[in-house]
């Protein structure tokens, strides 16, 4: 017998596109069966209908800040759930003097699953108006290798921001040092990039297949477009070199003249996330959360499937949980998310006050973790 029955969910297929109606049976924290929904109904412990709702994934928020007792920028990770995310990145607001705190008092005892990005500068993101120190004196390859060794599995990458008010005349090269540090250590850089010192291209340059470029759409200092309007020919040589783009929506990150030019070259990002932080999540109608940035891309033009994948199957894959989650498929743990698109005029925002009129969004109803529900609303 099954413990929990989900019937009436559409399923998305990613890969055509294509949508159907079917039943998911839960039994432990796994999916035990798909079937279709005219098929014999197996029997459940408990029945959860979905009345036409989708059935996705359970979506992976791939650039938060959570460092809440150590960060201006940080937020109680069990808030996302209401945003149905299941799994969240914390994107570099510790560093390794910190990160210990961070772990024990902000990861160790939540529902949600939580995965960090180590910042390359020791005391990670400290909050607004202060810059983290990136002196080659301060940087310690060791130290960081050491807390991968105290934490295994947990620190998936590296993070580094290069706006030019915060690394000054070092330029670029804490960049070259984070892809340096991210070549001994296995990892991935990702790379933060409001205001840069030099052109995007050039950031560009510096990043291996599989780093992330962080907030694509931007629009402060050097952006992705030139002074054509165009996307820069290196941004588009380094994506077809295995460069990945991070939207990071947050609150100063995204523009709709950046986004919708890139959008018509064919730039969409790689992975949609928010850059939660308590300025912003639930407060700020520039962001709001994830599944309003996921509804942006989608009326900016990105199919749905790719929106869905973009928060699930892509992420999934770079923290190395492919085998896990982010599949509605038997045998992967039940990390779901009940989401409806809902119907009606909605406003979209960005940073510069721009704002555009949509007619559909992505709103959740239920999150499940490990086959429970853990959130659902009222």
């Amino acid at each position: 017998m099954l413990d929990i029955l989900i019937d009436q969910v559409k399923l998305l297929d990613l890969e055509s596109g294509k949508e159907s109606f079917q039943q998911v049976g839960i039994e432990g924290n796994r999916i035990r069966t798909i079937l279709p929904e005219k098929a014999i109904q197996p029997q459940a412990r408990k029945v959860i209908h979905g009345n036409g709702a989708y059935l996705f994934p359970g979506f992976i928020d791939f650039h938060t800040h959570l460092f809440q007792h150590g960060s201006g920028f940080g937020l109680d990770a069990d808030c996302l759930l209401t945003a149905g995310i299941t799994t969240a990145v914390d994107m570099g607001t510790a560093g390794y003097a910190n990160y210990p705190a961070f772990h024990q008092c902000d990861v160790a005892d939540k529902k949600i699953r939580i995965k960090s990005f180590l910042n390359l500068s020791p005391v990670g993101q400290p909050g607004k108006g202060i810059n983290e120190p990136m002196e080659p004196a301060v940087l310690n390859l060791k130290k960081m290798e050491e807390l991968m060794d105290r934490y295994p599995g947990e620190i998936t990458g590296i993070k580094i921001r290069t706006s030019a008010n915060i690394v000054g005349t070092l330029g670029l090269d804490p960049l070259k040092t984070a892809v340096e540090y991210g070549e001994k250590l296995g990892l991935p850089v990702c790379v933060h990039t409001t205001n840069p010192p030099a052109a995007a291209s050039a950031v560009a340059e510096i990043l291996r297949p599989g780093d992330i470029y962080c907030h694509l759409y931007h629009s402060v200092g050097h952006t992705i477009l030139d002074s054509s309007h165009h996307v820069e020919k290196g941004i588009l040589e380094a994506r077809e070199r295995g460069v990945l783009f991070d939207l990071g929506n947050g609150k100063m990150n995204f523009n709709f003249a950046v986004a919708e030019a890139a959008i018509r070259e064919g730039l969409f990002p790689d992975f949609i996330s928010s850059d939660s932080t308590p300025a912003t999540f639930h407060k700020s109608e520039l962001m709001w959360d994830l599944p309003r940035c996921m509804s942006k891309l989608f009326y900016l033009g990105m199919p749905l499937a790719e929106v869905i994948r973009s928060v699930t199957e892509a992420p999934a894959k770079i923290l190395g949980l492919d085998h896990r989650i982010g599949k509605v498929a038997e045998g992967y743990e039940a990390d779901l998310t009940l989401c409806r698109m809902k119907k009606g005029e909605i406003l979209f925002g960005d940073s510069s006050g721009e704002t555009r009129k949509g007619s559909q969004w992505l709103e959740p109803e239920k999150t499940f973790i490990a086959g429970r529900v853990v959130w659902e609303k009222v």
